[in-house]
């Protein structure tokens, strides 16, 4: 889910953006093709303040394991676009983590890892298999049991039905014990909290060993689940601390650490764990919550039962939006907040958010950072560079360690800021910097990135010919294309059409851009020879059903594509008039109607801005095309015929159709004038089909 923003081909239809939580701020904001993201909402795979917190914390996560992010992959049975881009958002980089013991992410807060019910199956698969275990269980009565767990189907809702029903006949002291338990359970599951304490309290002493831990944490559990009844309102969102019953999260937290101290490698410690920073969110206990996640960091997925990103995530939820930097000491943490701070206003370089950090405010945490000093140096080098936009700064605080054979996330981030400071001070060794630290950009989404900084330096530099010369270090292929539809001259188009060895897409591409622009500025010699380029066998019809950059771009259409309402031949036909005669009314007409009839009004209305890849001034002459202006010039031509006049008034008119928007490009029309053009056509051409057909003007 990327806008990929090549605006020529922003053509039709492409895919909305993400709105990623806290880190990005507005709501459906578009990503940007550059690596200065700090007001952005991109991801990227290096630590940057334009990234989504949750990415900035899992990646520290995963540097702490010595780990890296999983590949991405491409969903089953379709074509990713994004794959293997440096963009990213967050919902498709949570993916990557996710396994069969990790629960689906949720975003209502009355659920999750509170809720009763969630837990009956894996309740249910543990009880039958501590029976199953137990030395003096007769077979009948382990078999009664089991029944009687599997009859317990509640739904949190209403009375759930009774375990104790099929339990008739159990005399012996440990079945005795485990239908206590099933009477417990089933109070737990409807709400009975009373009842159900009473239940686990007397199964302390039990024979059983898994019998007295596991009462020992469904009392804690009932109390977790006692204090949250009134937690959330109709909405699923958290209610504020103050309105919450201190007293019973107070019982919840003393149940929860009575079990981690009784069983601290127990068999629900995890969840346990859990639990109680649940309990501290919910009381709004920072002081305790920011301590529990960030003795998390230091667990591993098994022990904590969530992955680093379901981690980031959690805490993103619960933590961070109410932690002020002053609360915590966790060097983790406190960058991952830094880092937020560190963005500036969307649209505005050089205004900042309010709370945005001072160079003073980060130097009071350095001593937090002790043993994290390549961390630190990273903040105060990204705050150079973001904040107070003084790159070459950034050269003193981070040394060149680009000739590596891979690089943590860390390692990483700071070589990519290295080289973004080359690029801004205009270093001469930046594009040398660039193409070092590539062989060992080995990590997931490592290479492509370096590959978008090295585009947008060859980009601007004048290297555009070498980034599709052959062995070009350039191989991502949304970076190559958004090249080709927005910077790239004939020659080179050209060049990458016919290129047998570039993918598919890209030389559709190169040829759809190519003839498009040939055709639109008036190349008419040039696109007759460049026609001949397209595949007999080539389809009109894009294979995904869609027209766009991140579908099939059909070439075949300047062969085989509609012709509009002039009557016109075949734009060949119509082209080869203009070949002899570039001002021929009719052929200019046709030109313009096949452009309408095929959806290609506004293909060019938005161009990259200047400080992202495909932002500098394009290398194909001429000026983009504008039917409107097409029909005001022949409106104007007095050697026009009146079927051409006629019908340039009337599109000149729907222009404007429906909605009073120039949907045509070119030079806006007050009302006025588009009245004028109305009567104009009903007073000159009152015979005429085009006159009868508009009722209108708009």
């Amino acid at each position: 889910m990327l806008r990929l923003c090549v605006p020529f081909i922003g053509l039709l239809g492409l895919a909305t953006w993400h709105a990623p939580a806290r880190a990005s701020g507005d709501y459906g904001c578009g990503p940007s093709w550059k690596l200065d993201q700090a007001a952005g909402c991109d991801n990227l795979i290096f630590l940057a303040p334009g990234n989504d917190t949750r990415v900035n914390l899992t990646l520290l996560l995963l540097d702490k394991a010595g780990r890296q992010a999983p590949p991405a992959q491409a969903e089953p049975g379709g074509y990713d676009p994004y794959l293997p881009e440096p963009l990213f958002d967050w919902s498709g980089f949570r993916a990557r983590f996710k396994t069969a013991a990790e629960p689906a992410p949720n975003s209502s807060f009355a659920d999750g890892e509170g809720s009763r019910c969630r837990s009956n199956a894996t309740g249910a698969a543990s009880f039958e298999a501590a029976v199953a275990a137990a030395r003096d269980l007769p077979d009948g009565e382990r078999a009664a049991l089991i029944a009687a767990r599997r009859d317990l189907k509640p739904n949190c809702a209403g009375p759930s039905p009774g375990a104790a029903t099929r339990l008739a006949g159990i005399n012996s002291r440990t079945a005795r014990d485990f239908a206590r338990y099933l009477e417990g359970a089933r109070a737990f599951y409807d709400g009975s909290f009373d009842e159900a304490a009473t239940a686990f309290a007397a199964l302390a002493k039990a024979d059983d060993a898994w019998l007295r831990e596991a009462a020992r944490y469904m009392l804690a559990r009932v109390e977790v689940n006692r204090a949250q009844l009134d937690a959330f309102d109709e909405y699923g969102t958290p209610r504020k601390p103050g309105e919450l019953d201190s007293k019973a999260l107070a019982a919840a937290e003393s149940e929860l650490r009575h079990y981690l101290r009784d069983h601290r490698a127990g068999r629900y410690a995890r969840s346990a764990r859990g639990l109680l920073r649940r309990v501290h969110w919910l009381a709004g206990d920072l002081g305790k919550l920011a301590p529990a996640y960030a003795a998390a960091f230091a667990q591993s997925d098994d022990e904590r039962g969530l992955g680093p990103a379901a981690l980031a995530e959690e805490i993103d939820h619960k933590l961070l939006p109410q932690l002020a930097p002053y609360q915590t000491s966790d060097p983790l943490l406190l960058a991952t907040l830094d880092l937020q701070r560190m963005r500036v206003k969307a649209g505005e370089d050089s205004a900042v958010i309010p709370e945005i950090l001072t160079r003073s405010e980060l130097e009071a945490q350095r001593r937090h950072f002790s043993g994290h000093q390549p961390l630190f140096d990273h903040l105060l080098a990204t705050h150079a560079f973001f904040v107070a936009r003084t790159p070459a700064e950034v050269l003193s605080l981070i040394p060149d360690a680009a000739r590596q054979r891979s690089f943590t996330a860390l390692q990483f981030s700071r070589q990519m800021l290295r080289g973004m400071a080359l690029d801004a001070t205009r270093d001469r060794n930046a594009r040398g910097f660039w193409l070092e630290l590539l062989p060992g950009a080995t990590a997931p989404n490592q290479r492509a990135t370096v590959e978008l900084a090295l585009a947008l330096h060859e980009e601007r530099n004048g290297g555009l010919s070498r980034l599709f010369a052959a062995g070009s270090p350039v191989r991502t292929s949304a970076i190559r294309q958004v090249l080709l539809a927005n910077v790239a001259g004939a020659d080179l188009l050209r060049q990458q059409a016919q290129d047998a060895a570039a993918p598919r897409r890209e030389r559709e591409l190169a040829l759809f851009t190519l003839l498009f622009k040939e055709l639109s500025r008036g190349r008419y010699r040039e696109f007759l020879a460049d026609v001949a380029l397209v595949p007999a066998s080539a389809s009109v019809e894009p294979a995904s059903g869609e027209l766009g950059l991140n579908q099939d771009i059909p070439a075949a259409v300047f062969v085989r594509g509609g012709t509009g309402d002039h009557g016109c031949p075949t734009l060949k036909a119509s082209v080869a008039r203009l070949v002899g005669n570039a001002a021929d009314p009719t052929a200019r007409l046709c030109v313009a109607e096949f452009l309408r009839v095929n959806g290609f009004d506004g293909i060019e209305a938005i161009r990259p801005p200047a400080d992202e890849l495909g932002g500098t001034a394009s290398l194909f002459p001429g000026q983009p095309f504008s039917r409107l202006e097409l029909y005001k010039s022949i409106i104007a031509d007095p050697k026009a015929a009146a079927p051409d006049q006629a019908y340039a008034l009337y599109r000149a008119v729907r222009c404007y159709a429906p909605a009073r928007m120039n949907g045509c490009g070119g030079e806006d029309v007050p009302v006025d004038q588009r009245r004028a053009w109305f009567l104009q056509l009903k007073k000159d051409h009152p015979a005429s089909r085009w006159a009868k057909a508009l009722r209108f003007y708009w």
